[in-house]
């Protein structure tokens, strides 16, 4: 027999009952085993090992967990006892593996010639090119050497510190797209503090957002998530049954506004308006705390011109809805306005109105002790860009950032950085930056690197290495100390722990138990106190009242993408965007009005013109943005940083101004088009129960929402009822907690080793989550809708499997504990199952996945990598759940409430799946749905399919209600 096995010769044998015997012959059979010759004491091979360690990915900076199996990361989960994440982690600290592994890393340092070509060095050679240059440009004068980075860590910091002393320089410059400047401005005029406050989503009853997208990038979503799933869970308030109220105001329908009640579609500029105008309102109408300690006068001549009318009249927002906020705000037990605009008034109208309402130090408050703000100021970042310019700096070292991406163009980085004689750029996968560098270096992923994060006072988050460097790469803290003829501490692994030495003494103790408790637990995390803070309004003006241009382009950070340093991950580009479900692509998202006005279509490329640049992007036509307003998200337009970001949309960087997130913007269809894809199937439900929502009225009055689902008689039963003699496995789905934020996709992705599989295959529809976030709109003749409707969708587990019977070998069958297994050996693909499966959650795979070393690093060795031409499903994590079966088995007991978690639920950071024995009344998952019976549903009923998943409604408060 060939080594090879058609597809056509397999299924003759299987006719002929001689497929069993064949398998074996598929495949060549010879294997190497390399046994450990000295056994590491610390591993035991196919047992993992789990070290705390922090995420990089975002300013947040969450505590992680990764799973190292034999020597490498196969997953990432939030650390429990990081009071940031508190166990969950989002779709971008799940990607941090595909950073890690990513195939595009620089392996080795790298010089370009004076013909700019590239050519490997050594690490010697390299180090020793950067001494002759450093000591040449120490020299020459004070400041000839600099460093640019992104903010990082205390200890890092310090190190940069000494090496800019070394080299007789002080020149450092912390520099991120996102640094809430305009927040920092903020709290100076009205608190004298440059630091970031705290805020308690979880402590108030009504909630404005005037822009700040807090579930998706604004600065600790996973936080946010959490605190606001329990804002949203019903409670007892005043003798009645309520939520928390929420609205959001801003020119996007974005996933933050889709879960509030209300959306107050506003031009980008107008929400500093309308927060002042709510203040007008609440003033007017003495919806003042008696205890605010706010100047009466001064805040009467701080809103003078900001009567509700007016502003309407400017914004087109009615005057009734500028009223019921500020009833709502003013009236309530707890209260929080936040803003996530480039305005400093608009921040400054939050705060007063946090302020105003009596509720620092409940919902918001500043800490004593807290960090300041480490990213420079939009001045000082011009003045150090300038300066490059000038000829004023010799030697450049880039680090952690990607200047020549994401700057300004006024900033003209790019000029400026061919200015300076010596680049040295230090990162992973070479990016705009990098192809402008004299030297590149490759830089330890922080995986792979000692480091520490203090995010907010009382929270110092250790990151240790958690696996060997996988590339030729350095910690960046050692490139620098190499460098120094006397340093202070050898390497950056001394400097963390010198700086944690000091922390060891405040914290008492002996040091050693110290560093070994805070290694295991993953950093120090203390009490926080609150700082008393006094509002000063003496000094603060109201800005001129905004008039809002006919045309805007307002660009937002990407959830997944952030700022660009997202979109070299796979599964970051091909997890569908929340809203409009679009993968691998940007998107100018325009009201059908404005399209009708400007003759754009749907797929229409559409060149955007601001006057500092032009962009070109497909148009999405929707109603999710105000009419006047292009949304086209930050994160694409990469030229360079690896396969999966070069080439891939459009960068809004290069048309906006410094800080700044819209603009006036000139629109005209090009006449060219692409297609923007999606997976996504219909935008409405067309009256079937999918996903299901119901006002907090109607929860309080105890009314089950009318049904538009033909009523089923029966049902009726043609077998016998499964009989389940251990376990039945289950779920409940909160829709209400879900954010739709991804995460669990993500984590499924890594988890079950699904392969992504590039734009042009998901256009095919073959994308290959195993879990989607679906995603549809409200239908016209629904009363009272929510905003949206937003849930995940997974195998449902039927006990009246659909897919079970078609199967012709018996690959989809029945497990003895409620599962729809899957049996890859067994399948041969005819898509029965899928064809016959009515919540569309089976994929077949169409082609054998391709993992670019090293990425086949990550995949997770308890999970079989399926070859083309199977089935691929959902079973609730098996492999989880057969590890605890055999912990169990092995010491003699039954298995625990809670000691399964699938991946999806433990990376939710809203907690919105809970996973159980459904033949255990007493387990969570459970308990779960008896407390909330009127909002339990099944998907599809009236096909008495039986699912082992129930889902909970949505809600949210009716429209029209203060």
């Amino acid at each position: 027999m060939s080594s090879e096995l058609s597809r056509r010769s397999f299924l003759k044998l299987a006719a002929s009952a001689g497929a069993a015997a064949a398998v074996p012959g598929c495949e060549p059979a010879a294997r190497k085993l390399v046994p450990y010759v000295v056994p590491d004491p610390n591993v035991t091979p196919g047992i993992p090992s789990f070290f705390a360690t922090t995420c990089n990915e975002c300013p947040a900076g969450c505590g992680l967990l990764a799973t190292v199996r034999e020597g490498r990361v196969t997953h990432l989960d939030g650390n429990p006892e990081d009071p940031i994440s508190q166990g969950s982690i989002c779709a971008r600290g799940q990607a941090a593996l595909q950073g890690l592994y990513n195939p595009d890393r620089l392996p080795h340092p790298m010089s370009r010639n004076a013909a700019g070509t590239l050519t490997r060095v050594s690490w010697d050679d390299a180090l020793k090119t950067v001494n002759a240059k450093l000591a040449a440009a120490s020299k020459a004068g004070k400041d000839r050497v600099a460093f640019l980075g992104g903010p990082d860590g205390p200890s890092l910091r310090n190190v940069i510190s000494a090496w800019t002393a070394a080299n007789n320089s002080s020149r450092v410059l912390y520099y991120s797209p996102f640094s809430n400047q305009a927040m920092r401005e903020a709290a100076e005029t009205l608190f004298g503090r440059s630091d970031l406050p705290i805020f308690r989503i979880d402590q108030a009853e009504v909630l404005i957002s005037f822009g700040a997208n807090f579930l998706e990038t604004w600065i600790s979503p996973v936080e946010f998530a959490r605190q606001y799933s329990e804002f949203r869970m019903p409670k007892e308030r005043r003798s009645t049954t309520t939520i928390g109220r929420a609205f959001y105001v801003g020119p996007r329908l974005s996933t933050t506004a889709a879960k509030c009640d209300e959306w107050i579609a506003a031009a980008p500029g107008a929400e500093t308006d309308l927060a002042f105008a709510i203040l007008a309102v609440m003033l007017k109408q003495r919806w003042i705390s008696q205890n605010s300690g706010v100047d009466l006068d001064a805040l009467g001549k701080l809103v003078a011109s900001y009567d509700a009318a007016a502003v309407s009249q400017r914004t087109g927002i009615p005057v009734d809805t500028i009223d019921r906020m500020a009833e709502a705000f003013g009236k309530a037990d707890g209260a929080l306005a936040i803003s996530g605009s480039d305005d400093p008034a608009s921040h400054l109208a939050a705060f007063v109105l946090n302020s105003a309402t009596g509720n620092f130090g409940k919902t918001v408050m500043f800490l004593q002790d807290a960090p300041q703000g480490r990213a420079n100021k939009a001045e000082t970042v011009k003045t150090f860009v300038d300066d490059m310019r000038d000829g004023k700096i010799d030697v450049l070292v880039v680090a952690g950032t990607n200047p020549v991406y994401s700057m300004p163009p006024e900033y003209r980085a790019a000029e400026a950085l061919q200015k300076v004689p010596f680049v040295i750029w230090a990162g992973g996968v070479p990016d705009e930056t990098a192809a402008m560098a004299n030297l590149l270096l490759p830089m330890h992923h922080p995986l792979e690197s000692w480091r520490d994060r203090n995010p907010r006072a009382g929270v110092w988050g250790l990151g240790q290495p958690v696996m060997q460097p996988v590339f030729e790469s350095r910690d960046l803290g050692d490139i620098l100390l190499s460098t120094i003829q006397k340093p202070k501490w050898a390497t950056s692994a001394d400097a963390v722990k010198a700086s944690w030495q000091d922390l060891g003494t405040k914290a008492g103790g002996s040091f050693d138990d110290f560093w070994v408790k805070a290694r295991r637990e993953g950093g120090l995390f203390q009490d926080q106190h609150v700082a008393d803070v006094k509002l000063n309004l003496a000094s603060v003006q109201a800005p001129a009242p905004h008039a809002a241009p006919e045309i805007s382009l307002y660009s937002y950070p990407h959830i997944f993408l952030y700022d660009g340093r997202g979109a070299d991950k796979p599964w970051l580009q091909e997890l569908p965007e929340p809203i409009t479900q679009i993968v691998w692509d940007d998107w100018a998202e325009i009201h059908p009005d404005t399209a009708r006005k400007l003759d754009i279509t749907d797929n229409a490329i559409v060149e955007l013109k601001t006057d500092f640049g032009v962009i070109q992007v497909p148009a999405l036509v929707q109603p999710t943005v105000t009419p006047g307003v292009i949304a086209v998200p930050f994160g694409q337009g990469h030229t360079a940083m690896g396969r999966y970001a070069a080439n891939v949309g459009a960068n809004p960087f290069t048309v906006l101004g410094a800080g700044r997130m819209s603009a006036l913007v000139t629109v005209r269809p090009t006449g060219d088009s692409r297609k923007l894809v999606t997976p996504l199937g219909k935008s409405e439900q067309l009256g079937r129960s999918i996903i299901e929502a119901m006002t907090i009225e109607q929860l309080a009055a105890g009314e089950v929402p009318e049904s538009h689902e033909p009523e089923v008689k029966g049902p009726y039963e043609f077998y016998p009822a499964w009989d389940y003699p251990k376990h039945k496995w289950g779920m409940t789905i909160d829709v209400n907690a879900c954010i739709g934020c991804s995460s669990c996709v993500a984590a499924c992705y890594a988890e079950n080793n699904v392969p992504f599989v590039g734009k042009q295959e998901v256009d095919d529809g073959r994308i290959m989550s195993w879990i989607r976030i679906e995603r549809f709109y409200p239908e016209e003749h629904e009363e009272n809708p929510p905003l949206m409707y937003l849930a995940p969708i997974l195998c449902q587990q039927c006990d009246h499997a659909p897919c079970e019977p078609v199967c012709p070998v018996f690959a989809s069958y029945h497990t003895e504990e409620g599962l729809n297994g899957q049996i890859y050996n067994r399948c041969v693909g005819t898509r029965y199952c899928e064809n016959n499966c009515p919540y569309k959650v089976r994929r077949f795979n169409w082609y054998l996945p391709e993992w670019p070393t090293p990425l086949n690093l990550q995949l997770n060795p308890d999970v079989a990598v399926r070859g083309a031409g199977v089935m691929e499903k959902c079973t609730f994590c098996i492999q989880r759940i057969q590890y605890a079966e055999l912990d169990a088995l092995q010491e003699k007991r039954a298995v625990r409430d809670g000691e399964i978690v699938p991946a999806c639920a433990q990376a939710c950071p809203a907690h919105a799946i809970t996973f159980g024995d459904i033949k255990d009344p007493a387990s969570a998952m459970m308990r779960r749905r008896d407390q909330n019976k009127l909002r339990n549903y099944q998907m599809l009923t009236e096909l008495n399919t039986q699912p082992a998943v129930v889902y909970l409604r949505d809600l949210h408060s009716a429209k029209g209600k203060a």
